[in-house]
């Protein structure tokens, strides 16, 4: 049996059209230079308690039946729904961390080439043809940026709504439900995607699913945002502050956006709006916008990103983009296919994604954070070997025990996270980032060890630190290169 299935296996690779050894390296070769990438990122301390901290504790604190979030100050479902992190549990109670959250993501960002290649074969494009929109994608500035930022759920949930897509269009409703399903438990605000994903349906014809997708996505939506977030943290989803005057839930926009439109319009005009509509759209060409339909999947979050007060929403490097970026991938196949199928003209199709192919190679260039980019050597997004106080660093996180209440600067805090209560700096002693309006602050008397980084703070957070090392009676135990280390005595 084993050597029928082998030489079974052995007849199928020889067959295998050359494209699929192409896209099995690309997104092999991605998801290695990332892995180590990223891995370098979290072990030089360069990652932060926001948001890695924050979801690395979660992760830990669920797999042992907790909730609350110190680092954030919140509950993890007055934090957003992230049903899925109990997936997580058996890795998390094998000692898996942020390196493996890290790895994850970076593995599944890889893995959304192979339905984004699946569905222009399903399209009738050729393997070659096929091919370009999942070298786009990989390619793009905004991917590298997702596996830079480390992890976070929405993006972790892209392949499977992208596989949700696939499934769709092919049909196979069973496969399209699980993925969609497991896509949404990664964040509330998938079930936006999936809603237009929903409404995309029944504008094919597909009227029984859609409708259960449209239906059962915005009741999830509307739950987590109107009931479960404020019912568990006592006031609201956090995220409703982002929109200023505009409103505080989608409602409240939706009646701006019908009383007062040109308000709306208005954010659209900025500067910044249009620069990341930009940096999102033609590193494939443009070509997405000629299928809108399926653009809208990633509608709602741009919308929000580009309505939001904070410009953070607005920019590529974040974790906002990963959505609109599914959004605009499987945009890029559907027009390439448009153009195969109605036009029946190979040459023209070829021509299009040769365009996508050479835009997509200089938007990596330009804006992108791999090797090969621009920002890569401008900017220093990775931590270089040049920190003269990495081993003290390293020798510092040693000296906590396990289970010992902390607080610590942001670059500490995810290689301590795993723990009850580890607070970011100058939480609990003072107030930065915590809870919604700063409620339920916790006491500082449980904090027993403090670690920070003179370097990276500020006047006044370091008068906050050595106030607390006199009033909370603690000893520096360490001392060097600028990294502080104090114990409670008292």
């Amino acid at each position: 049996m084993t050597a029928f299935s082998t030489a079974r296996v052995a007849r199928r690779v020889r067959a295998a059209h050359p494209s699929w050894f192409v896209l099995v390296a690309m997104a092999v070769f991605w998801a290695v230079l990332f892995g180590v990438l990223v891995w370098r990122r979290h072990d030089r301390f360069g990652s932060f308690g926001f948001d890695m901290g924050i979801f690395d504790q979660a992760v830990w604190l669920a797999a042992r039946g907790k909730s609350f979030i110190t680092v954030r100050g919140l509950d993890l479902f007055g934090h957003h729904a992230n049903v899925a992190f109990y997936f997580l549990a058996p890795f998390s109670w094998m000692g898996a961390g942020p390196h493996f959250l890290n790895l994850l993501q970076v593995a599944g960002l890889a893995a959304c080439a192979l339905p984004l290649y699946l569905l222009g074969r399903h399209r009738n494009l050729s393997p070659w043809v096929a091919l370009v929109p999942a070298a786009a994608f990989l390619a793009h500035p905004s991917t590298g940026f997702l596996a830079w930022e480390l992890f976070h759920p929405e993006t972790v949930a892209v392949p499977f709504l992208l596989g949700a897509y696939l499934a769709a269009a092919k049909q196979e409703w069973r496969w399209f439900a699980v993925l969609l399903v497991v896509a949404v438990m990664w964040k509330e605000d998938v079930a936006l995607a999936a809603f237009f994903l929903g409404l995309l349906l029944l504008a094919r014809g597909e009227r029984k699913v859609a409708l259960w997708t449209m239906v059962l996505s915005l009741a999830w939506f509307l739950f987590v945002n109107r009931f479960l977030l404020g019912a568990v943290n006592g006031a609201g989803a956090f995220y409703d502050e982002f929109f200023g005057d505009l409103g505080g839930s989608p409602f409240d926009i939706a009646h701006t956006a019908a009383s007062d439109p040109t308000r709306i319009v208005r954010k659209f005009g900025t500067d910044d709006a249009r620069g990341y509509l930009w940096q999102m759209v033609s590193p494939f060409g443009m070509l997405p916008l000629l299928s809108p339909l399926v653009v809208l999947i990633g509608f709602p979050t741009a919308l929000g990103n580009i309505l939001s007060v904070n410009s953070f929403t607005r920019d590529i490097t974040f974790h906002y983009s990963a959505l609109p970026l599914a959004a605009l991938a499987l945009g890029a196949v559907e027009t390439l296919a448009w153009f195969r199928n109605r036009l029946a003209r190979p040459w023209v199709t070829s021509t299009l994604a040769g365009v996508m192919l050479v835009t997509a190679l200089m938007g990596a260039k330009d804006w992108g954070v791999s090797p090969w980019g621009d920002e890569y050597r401008l900017r220093g997004w990775w931590p270089g070997t040049g920190d003269p106080a990495i081993d003290t660093k390293r020798f510092a996180v040693t000296l906590i025990p396990d289970g010992d209440a902390v607080s610590a600067t942001y670059s500490f805090v995810p290689h301590l996270s795993h723990r009850d209560l580890i607070y970011e700096f100058p939480n609990p002693y003072g107030e930065r980032n915590w809870g919604i309006r700063g409620e339920k602050r916790h006491d500082p008397s449980k904090v027993r060890w403090l670690i920070a980084d003179y370097r990276i703070m500020g006047a006044e957070d370091r008068a906050v630190f050595d106030s607390a090392i006199d009033d909370y009676e603690f000893e520096i135990v360490l001392e060097r290169d600028g990294i502080v280390v104090a114990r409670r005595t008292g």
